[in-house]
C-alpha cells in the first residue's frame, strides 16, 4: 500500500488505500472511494439501527437507498467519471496510456492523440480514422506530442431530467435557473421568456461574478476551517496543560494534608509516649514498694510461729510487743497504700473538627469544565441585507407530499412536516436525503425551532411534541396535549398557539397562562418584534386573503391585504423584523416581504413552480427554505 500523501494530495488518489482510485465512486456528499475500499468500509460500519453509514471523510450520514443491499451498495453508487478522465489524462500525460479503441479488441498499441470530445486516448491509425470517421471529424484531437499542460474538457457524462428520468437535458431556463428535457421545455417551460442551451448557460455561469464568489467562498470555507482546527489545536493543548497543572495541584493539596497530619500523628504519638513513661514507671514503684513488703509479712509471721513454739515466756512477751509494733507498721502501710491506691485508664479522645472534617468533607474539590462560545476575528458569515437580497434557486426537491411546516436550520438541513405519514423528516435538501425522522400521534403542521438544537411540532387535534436533534437524529422531548389548529410561535419560555378564535399561552409545563382573543380562526403564525403578533387564518367555506397583526392583548395594530394575496398562509419574521406571507393560491404562488409597519416592500418570491405552504430563513437570511404542495425549494439569498 502507498504511504499518505501530503496536503496537496493528488485528486486520484484514495483517501482509504492511499493509491489510484480504482473504480471511483461518489457518495451524496461527494467524497469518492474506490469501489472496493467504500464497500469493505460500508460492510464493517454499517449501522442497522439507523440504516446507514457516516462518510470516512466528512462523518456525514449517509442513509441507504431501500431497495439496496448492503454488500451491494457500493456497486450502485455513482461513478465520479471527472476523475476517471483525470486518471486517463494523468496516464496519458506519463506516457503510460494505451490506445482505448485497441484495447477494446484486447490489442496493445500506444497512444498517440486525445479526444477531448470522446475523452478516450487514440493511436496513430485509430487517430487517422477518427479523423476521417464523418460522426467524429469535427472532434478535438490533441497531439500527446505537444504541450499537453493547458485545460481540455473532461469526460461527458450525460445528464438525466428529474421529471422524465429517460430523457437527457438538453437546455436551460434562465427564468426558473434549472435544466431540463425537451419535455419540459415544451409543457412545463413553454411560456418561459428565458430559455436557451445548456452550453451557453454554463458559459456564463463561469464568467458571472457569483462563481467568483463562490470560489471566495470556498477558499474562505477552507481558511475558517483552518482557524477552527487550530483552535482546536490550542484548546487542547492548553486543556492538557490544565489537566497537568491541575494533577499537580491535587498532589500539592494532599501533600500538604499528609504533612499536616502527619505532624498531628507524631505531636499525639509522642504525648502517649511520655504518658506511657510518666504511668508506667508511677506504678512499677508503687509495685515495687508492696512486693519489698511481702519478705517482712513472711518474716514476722516465721518470727511469730517460732515464739509460739519455743520462746520462754519472758521472751515470749518481748518478742510479741515487737511483733504488734512491726504488724501496726505494716497496716497502717497496707492501710495507706489501699487509700491512696488508683485504677489507671488511658483513653485517646480525638479532635472534634478532626472527626467533623472526616464526616462534613467527603471529597477534596470539584472538576470543573467551562465552555466559551469561540468568536473568530473575522466571520466569514455576516447577516445579508434583506430589502435589496436577491433570491436565486439552488435546489428543488420532489417530496411526494405537502410540505405543511418547516424549519431552515444554520447548518443548512431542515426539519420539515411529512402528512403523508403522520411524522417529521430531518433532511439535507441539498441532496434530497431523509436522514432521520420521528413519528408523531397524528397529522404534522407548523415547525418552529426553540433554541439551536431543540424545537416542536404542531398534531393536529393534539398539541405538540418537542424534540430534539442528535447527531442527524430526532428524538422526542416530551408532548404538550393543548388545543391548536395549524401553528405556534415560541418565545420567551412561552408557546403562543393558534387556535379557534384565541392564540392561547401555554408555559413550558403545559400550564394555560392566558387567551389571547381574536377575530378569526387562526392558521399560521409568527411573533413581530416582542410586543405583537402576525396571523393567517382559515374559513371552513373560503380562503382567507388577508395578515392579521395583533398586540398581546388581542387589539387590532393592522390588516394586510393585496390583490395578488388570495390565499394567506405560512408567515415568518427574518433577522432584520421584515414579514412574510405565503399565497397558497393556484393564481399566485408568490411571497410578500412586509416592513415592519405592514407596508409592502416586494413580492420577493414570485411564479414559484409549485404552491407555497410555508417559508424559513436561516439565522443570517442568506438562505430560505419553502415547503410547498409536493415540493421543497431552497434559495440563496444574496
Amino acid at each position: 500500500m502507498a504511504t499518505a500523501v501530503d496536503k496537496k494530495e493528488d485528486l486520484t488518489t484514495c483517501s482509504i488505500c492511499f493509491e489510484t482510485f480504482k473504480k471511483p465512486k461518489h457518495f451524496p456528499c461527494l467524497h469518492t472511494f474506490c469501489e472496493g475500499c467504500i464497500q469493505t468500509y460500508i460492510t464493517k460500519t454499517f449501522e442497522q439501527a439507523r440504516g446507514g453509514v457516516n462518510c470516512p471523510l466528512c462523518r456525514m450520514f449517509i442513509s441507504k437507498p431501500g431497495d439496496i443491499k448492503v454488500e451491494e451498495w457500493s456497486t450502485k453508487l455513482p461513478t465520479n467519471h471527472i476523475l476517471v478522465s483525470l486518471i486517463d489524462l494523468n496516464e496519458t500525460k506519463s506516457g503510460q496510456k494505451l490506445c482505448a479503441a485497441c484495447s477494446r479488441e484486447n490489442e496493445t498499441e500506444s497512444a498517440f492523440s486525445w479526444c477531448a470530445n470522446c475523452s478516450e486516448a487514440l493511436c496513430k491509425a485509430c487517430d487517422r480514422s477518427h479523423r476521417r470517421n464523418k460522426a467524429s471529424s469535427n472532434h478535438k484531437l490533441i497531439d500527446l506530442s505537444e504541450d499537453f499542460s493547458k485545460d481540455i474538457p473532461l469526460y461527458h457524462a450525460d445528464v438525466f431530467c428529474t421529471e422524465h428520468p429517460e430523457k437527457k437535458v438538453e437546455a436551460y431556463c434562465n427564468d426558473h435557473s434549472t435544466v431540463c428535457c425537451m419535455t419540459c421545455v415544451m409543457l412545463k417551460h413553454r411560456k418561459c421568456d428565458n430559455v436557451g442551451s445548456i452550453e451557453d448557460a454554463a458559459e456564463e455561469k463561469k464568467k458571472s461574478k457569483e462563481i467568483q464568489e463562490f470560489s471566495q467562498n470556498l477558499q474562505n470555507l477552507k481558511a475558517s476551517l483552518e482557524k477552527l482546527c487550530k483552535n482546536r489545536t490550542e484548546s487542547l493543548k492548553t486543556f492538557e496543560n490544565d489537566i497537568k497543572k491541575m494533577r499537580a495541584d491535587v498532589e500539592t493539596l494532599f501533600k500538604q494534608l499528609s504533612d499536616h497530619l502527619n505532624k498531628l500523628k507524631t505531636n499525639i504519638t509522642s504525648e502517649i509516649c511520655k504518658v506511657e513513661k510518666v504511668i508506667k514507671t508511677e506504678v512499677e514503684s508503687e509495685h515495687f514498694e508492696m512486693k519489698c513488703r511481702i519478705p517482712a509479712v513472711e518474716n514476722d509471721l516465721s518470727l511469730f510461729e517460732t515464739n509460739m513454739k519455743h520462746a520462754p515466756p519472758a521472751q515470749f512477751i518481748k518478742a510479741m510487743e515487737n511483733l504488734e509494733k512491726q504488724k501496726e507498721i505494716l497496716e497502717n502501710f497496707v492501710r495507706d497504700q489501699s487509700q491512696n491506691l488508683r485504677e489507671i485508664k488511658v483513653t485517646f479522645k480525638a479532635n472534634e473538627k478532626l472527626l467533623e472534617l472526616s464526616r462534613v468533607i467527603q471529597e477534596c474539590g470539584e472538576v470543573k469544565v467551562s465552555r466559551a462560545n469561540y468568536v473568530p476575528q473575522h466571520s466569514i458569515i455576516t447577516n445579508v441585507n434583506m430589502l435589496t437580497a436577491v433570491p436565486t434557486l439552488t435546489s428543488k426537491v420532489e417530496t411526494g407530499f405537502s410540505v405543511r411546516g418547516i424549519a431552515l436550520l444554520d447548518n443548512g438541513k431542515v426539519v420539515l412536516s411529512n402528512d403523508n405519514n403522520k411524522r417529521i423528516e430531518l433532511r439535507d435538501p441539498r441532496y434530497s436525503m431523509v436522514l432521520s425522522s420521528l413519528s408523531l400521534p397524528g397529522d404534522s403542521w407548523g415547525i418552529k425551532m426553540t433554541s439551536d438544537t431543540e424545537g416542536a411540532v404542531v398534531v393536529k387535534g393534539y398539541g405538540l411534541v418537542l424534540f430534539k436533534i442528535q447527531n442527524n437524529n430526532i428524538v422526542t422531548i416530551r408532548e404538550m396535549e393543548t388545543d391548536v389548529n395549524a401553528d405556534f410561535v415560541y418565545h420567551q419560555g412561552l408557546y403562543y398557539v393558534g387556535c379557534d378564535n384565541k392564540i392561547t399561552v401555554y408555559d413550558s409545563n403545559c400550564r394555560k397562562v392566558r387567551d389571547i382573543s381574536v377575530n378569526n380562526k387562526v392558521s399560521y403564525i409568527c411573533l413581530r418584534g416582542d410586543n405583537s403578533l402576525c396571523y393567517t387564518a382559515f374559513n371552513n367555506f373560503s380562503v382567507e386573503k388577508s395578515l392579521y397583526c395583533v398586540h398581546m392583548d388581542g387589539s387590532s395594530v393592522y390588516t394586510y391585504s393585496h390583490d395578488k394575496l388570495c390565499d394567506a398562509s405560512g408567515v415568518t419574521v427574518d433577522h432584520s423584523g421584515h414579514i412574510y406571507v405565503c399565497d397558497y393560491s393556484y393564481a399566485n404562488t408568490n411571497v410578500h416581504q412586509l416592513s415592519h409597519d405592514g407596508k409592502l416592500l416586494r413580492i420577493i418570491f414570485d411564479n414559484l413552480p409549485a404552491r407555497p405552504y410555508c417559508i424559513s430563513f436561516n439565522t443570517q437570511g442568506d438562505k430560505a427554505v419553502i415547503g410547498c404542495n409536493g415540493t421543497v425549494l431552497m434559495y440563496d439569498m444574496k
